[in-house]
């Protein structure tokens, strides 16, 4: 290949948001440009790879300066593989070995349907470990062709959790605790499930016989990601509740209203991959925290309430039914697979060189 060859490739999926559910075909096409006068491959791939990335804390043998051996702690990354699957889109034709491209402009079309059971990729992500992560690259069977960044391709993948199919997601659930001022807080959410954009609705009622004064009370709605060992709690919205800073009255009973964002939330989602030994378990859950802030020594107590967060909402709204549950999250069963690709950071890597 001379200094001054080169070849362009651009790949333009159906969805400009790389938004995806799982079980759904993705559909698209690869656009190349070559200023080759001859390019010869064995054939034109493109790869799909899920990757989990986890911490350990592990310990090491140091040598001190008296020679005496001491452990030292350290963080290990890992960024595991857990899925890959390769589909050809160029192939030689029937009776030829390569694939033969002259100087000019091509585009192939391709489709792959996604599994129907894929954890959520980690939305929102303030920091880097744990996640889940989906991406797409091309992979040029030629030995002497470096691939560019431009062809790592990330995806956002959730899996079909809709609330009409979780009978505890269209319950109520409550709650109830008291101090040691006799201040009771008991309540309920008047659903279990919820979507992004919606409301997330529940009723208080406040026994205060002793006017132990109220500070505050705030609501705080948590994403709770943990993969393998690593725990990471995402704050989705915090608000103080109204009418209740510096509250002293004796009873107090009120329906709030707080609105979820509209942005992209992973759901409610539990996943088993074996891709490894030991497995390596995925959870996305979430709760509802009502921090109670009372005057006086050891008077601040908090609840906490198990919520749902789904990707279809619940169709009949009027017909809830007001009795609790235990509420096992959305799960998928498990899945091994094969051959795992190199960590997208890895591969990103290799691009700039």
């Amino acid at each position: 290949m001379g200094a001054n060859e080169s070849a362009e490739i651009q790949v333009n999926f159906n969805h400009p948001n790389s938004f995806y559910s799982a079980g759904e075909q993705i559909t698209g096409n690869i656009s190349f440009q070559s200023t080759h006068e001859k390019l010869t491959l064995d054939g034109i791939f493109l790869e799909f790879i899920g990757e989990l990335g986890f911490t350990t804390r592990e310990t090491k043998q140091q040598h001190d300066s008296n020679g005496r051996n001491r452990a030292e702690p350290f963080t290990e990354y890992h960024r595991i593989a857990f899925m890959t699957v390769c589909f050809p889109v160029v192939q030689p034709q029937y009776g030829q070995h390569e694939v033969i491209l002259y100087r000019g402009q091509y585009s192939w079309p391709f489709q792959f349907t996604l599994p129907q059971c894929l954890p959520p990729s980690s939305i929102p992500m303030t920091i880097e470990y744990p996640y889940v992560k989906y991406f797409m690259r091309i992979v040029l069977n030629k030995p002497w062709y470096k691939l560019n960044r431009k062809q790592i391709y990330p995806l956002t993948i959730f899996p079909r959790v809709s609330l009409n199919q979780i009978p505890s997601a269209q319950q109520s659930v409550p709650f109830a605790q008291a101090n040691r001022k006799k201040l009771q807080v008991d309540g309920h959410l008047l659903q279990a499930g919820f979507v992004p954009g919606s409301k997330l609705s529940f009723q208080i009622n406040l026994q205060n016989p002793k006017r132990c004064e109220i500070k505050k009370i705030t609501a705080t709605l948590i994403q709770h990601r943990q993969i393998a060992q690593t725990h990471h709690s995402e704050i989705i919205f915090r608000n103080d509740l109204l009418d209740l800073h510096e509250f002293s009255g004796t009873q107090f009973d009120r329906i709030y209203d707080l609105q979820i964002p509209s942005v992209h939330l992973a759901p409610t989602y539990t996943y088993m991959s074996q891709c490894c030994a030991p497995s390596i378990n995925v959870d996305f859950n979430y709760e509802l925290k009502l921090d109670v802030k009372a005057r006086g020594l050891f008077t601040d107590f908090t609840l906490r309430v198990p919520v749902i967060i789904g990707t279809e909402p619940i169709s009949n709204q009027h017909e809830l039914i007001n009795s609790y549950v235990e509420m096992p999250p959305p799960s998928a069963p498990v899945y091994d697979f094969d051959e795992p690709p190199p960590a997208y950071e890895s591969v990103v890597s290799n691009f700039k060189q």
